[in-house]
């Protein structure tokens, strides 16, 4: 009897921790930031207290909402496929991906940056994010990458990395008003330019 009440009250935590992590990612989403324990409580439909009972304080709260965030937007950061095919494909895919990811998550990622400089787990999930993201230019450019030297291919992955990141998509859909449409042909055309331009200068 006793490891079916433990079994139990496991189970109970673990529902009640995914539907916290769940709840403050829709909120997110919304647009709702910062986010306060109330907030939370309340779309989660349980009380404040229970969310601090579920999570062993707020480092392991942040833990689970980065695993969350993985496992749901970790496809459009792979770097499978991105790599196949001619160029024009290549550079359409990865760009693809990014607008899918910044328009599923966008308000996320900005939130976790915002709050990077003041918590050590969402400061490494955020390192965590941009190496997946430069691995996935470099994944989508290894043809023209491979004969170039260390010190040239680095030079050709930030500079697409710096046009298509979350901070250059925030700055064109919420500043410049532009729409994904609009956004997808701005990026084929520079990252088309980039990638041409850096090859002059073998």
């Amino acid at each position: 009897m006793g490891e079916v009440r433990i079994d139990g009250r496991t189970a109970r935590r673990e529902r009640g921790r995914a539907a916290v992590v769940d709840a403050a990612f829709e909120l997110l989403l919304a647009g709702r930031h910062p986010l306060g324990v109330d907030d939370v409580a309340s779309a989660a439909g349980v009380s404040a207290a229970s969310v601090f009972r579920y999570f062993d304080g707020l480092a392991d709260l942040q833990r689970q909402a980065v695993e969350r965030f993985l496992d749901e937007y970790g496809p459009d950061l792979a770097t499978e496929e991105v790599g196949d095919g001619p160029r024009a494909d290549r550079l359409a895919r990865l760009v693809r991906r990014r607008l899918d990811l910044y328009e599923r998550a966008g308000p996320i990622l900005a939130a976790g940056r915002s709050l990077a400089l003041q918590h050590d787990v969402l400061a490494d999930a955020v390192d965590r994010s941009r190496r997946l993201r430069a691995e996935q230019v470099r994944a989508a450019l290894a043809p023209e990458l491979e004969p170039a030297s260390a010190a040239r291919s680095a030079d050709l992955v930030a500079t697409v990395d710096a046009v298509i990141a979350p901070e250059a998509w925030d700055l064109l859909r919420r500043f410049h008003d532009r729409s994904r449409e609009q956004i997808r042909r701005s990026w084929m055309r520079t990252l088309t330019a980039a990638v041409v331009s850096w090859e002059g200068t073998r």
